[in-house]
C-alpha cells in the first residue's frame, strides 16, 4: 500500500515534467537534443521510481509490492526528491530563457548603437 502511495504522489510531478518537456519543443523553444535528454531522464526517474521497490523485493525474496519495508519518512523524503530535482531543472531552463533573451537584447541594442553611430559619420 505504502509502495502505490509513493508512486501515486510522485507520478503527477513526472508526468507534469514530461508534458513540459514536450510543450517546450513542440513550441521550439529548446532543441531537438536537449528535448531527447531531458525526455529520457524524465523517463528513467519514472522508471526508476516504479522499480525499484519491486527489484529490491525481489531480490530480497519477498512479495514484489509487499512494502512493510517502505516508511512514511522513505516516502516523504522520494517524493521531496522528485519535486525538487523537477524544480531545480524548471529553474535552469527558465534561466537558459532569461539568458537568451538577454543575450538578444543586447545584440539589438549593439546594432542600434552601432548604426547610430555610422549615421553620426
Amino acid at each position: 500500500m505504502r509502495y502505490l502511495i509513493l508512486i501515486l504522489l510522485n507520478l503527477p510531478v513526472i508526468l507534469v515534467a514530461l508534458a513540459n518537456v514536450l510543450t517546450q519543443y513542440k513550441m521550439n523553444r529548446i532543441s531537438k537534443s536537449r528535448f531527447r535528454r531531458q525526455f529520457f531522464l524524465w523517463i528513467v526517474i519514472l522508471v526508476v521510481l516504479v522499480a525499484s521497490f519491486p527489484v529490491y523485493n525481489l531480490v530480497v525474496n519477498g512479495p514484489l509490492l509487499d512494502s512493510h519495508d517502505l516508511s512514511l519518512l522513505d516516502i516523504v523524503q522520494t517524493t521531496a526528491i522528485v519535486y525538487l530535482f523537477y524544480i531545480a531543472n524548471d529553474l535552469r531552463r527558465r534561466l537558459d530563457k532569461s539568458d537568451k533573451t538577454f543575450r538578444d537584447l543586447h545584440q539589438e541594442i549593439s546594432i542600434k548603437l552601432s548604426s547610430k553611430n555610422n549615421d553620426k559619420n
